[in-house]
């Protein structure tokens, strides 16, 4: 049954991004586009680039502090540039799953720990978006009702569960007499596994029990995402746009919320959807819009290879071993659950 939904899930994501990528080249001659996109001013181009690189390495910083520190950064970055270039080929954003494994095999950090860290960046990025898109908002003169409703939603999701992971840091006796309780009462299932990794995503929530370390967490989770908005503004540059500060924030928060969507690996189609809609409620020309979204896709895809590439030399692993590990992980996992 769970590989069958699996299944199910890969070709609903393939026909989102193929129905999404369709309607842009309907509107949109894909000749036009790629044209374009070769006369982009490659100086802004380079500076998109740069932005990227640094947004990476930040991301590294923040993760290192979320696993307390106990592991290089150099190090952290090279299973990160792995993850992300997985992201682009495994369905389901396989590769932050892949980047927990690969951390969680370096002691004394275990999958868990990672896994729980991975819900933590997901979280403070969804809040990031949700607190950026207001004041963005002065360029859009209506803004979709279902947005509204949309953004609304997911900020409060994503701020309730940053407070009760706090709470669950803070009071980890009280969740853990909770969870044996409520495993107790589950006798097919293998308690003392369970407890266990309720125990280990607990560490990873060390961070919430350190305030100085919290407050270092929480200003990265906004400074990471300058380098992006220095990516987007530069990139848009390129191919004749004339980005203002909220115009640049609007389309990066469109951008994340569209990506959550359906899609085949790497966000193919609906993040260029999601871009190119966004730049259209700016009232900005259809043709430089998909440049632009294209254009910066392309740079990012190229990027992540490259760096998953160094990632992986670095390392000692290949791009086998991680994705039969994953994969692994991930069946024995399915299994657990329906056990």
């Amino acid at each position: 049954m769970a590989v069958n939904a699996k299944k199910k899930q890969v070709w609903v994501g393939l026909i989102v991004s193929l129905l999404c990528l369709a309607g842009i080249f309907f509107l949109i001659n894909p000749a036009e586009i790629m044209n374009a996109m070769k006369t982009a001013d490659p100086r802004y181009s380079l500076l998109t680039l740069i932005g990227i690189m640094l947004f990476m390495l930040l991301r590294a910083v923040r993760w290192r502090i979320l696993l307390n520190n106990e592991i290089p950064t150099t190090q952290i970055f090279h299973i990160q540039s792995i993850g992300y270039m997985l992201n682009f080929i495994l369905p389901f954003r396989l590769g932050d799953v892949a980047r927990a494994i690969l951390i969680g095999n370096v002691p004394p950090v275990t999958i868990s720990r990672g896994l729980s860290t991975m819900v933590i960046e997901r979280l403070l990025d969804m809040l990031f978006f949700v607190i950026l898109l207001p004041f963005t908002l002065s360029t859009v003169e209506t803004l979709p009702t279902w947005m509204q409703s949309f953004t609304r939603l997911s900020g409060f999701i994503s701020l309730t569960a940053v407070l009760l992971l706090i709470i669950a840091a803070n009071q980890r006796e009280w969740v853990m007499g909770v969870t044996t309780a409520v495993l107790n009462r589950i006798p097919f299932l293998n308690n003392d596994k369970w407890a266990q990794r309720v125990e280990d995503g607990l560490d990873g929530l060390l961070i919430f029990t350190r305030l100085r370390d919290g407050l270092i967490v929480g200003a990265l989770s906004v400074l990471i995402w300058f380098p992006i908005l220095f990516a987007y503004y530069n990139g848009m540059k390129a191919v004749g746009l004339h980005p203002s500060i909220p115009m640049t924030g609007f389309v990066v928060s469109a951008a994340a919320f569209a990506v959550a969507a359906p899609s085949s690996p790497g966000q193919v189609g609906v993040f260029h959807a999601g871009v190119i809609a966004a730049l259209q409620l700016l009232g900005q020309p259809e043709l430089p819009s998909a440049a632009f979204a294209f254009g910066y896709h392309a740079l990012y895809f190229v990027l992540m290879m490259i760096l998953g590439a160094i990632g992986f030399a670095a390392t000692g692993t290949t791009m086998g071993n991680v994705i039969a590990s994953t994969r692994q992980f991930m069946n024995k996992r399915g299994k657990n659950n329906e056990s």
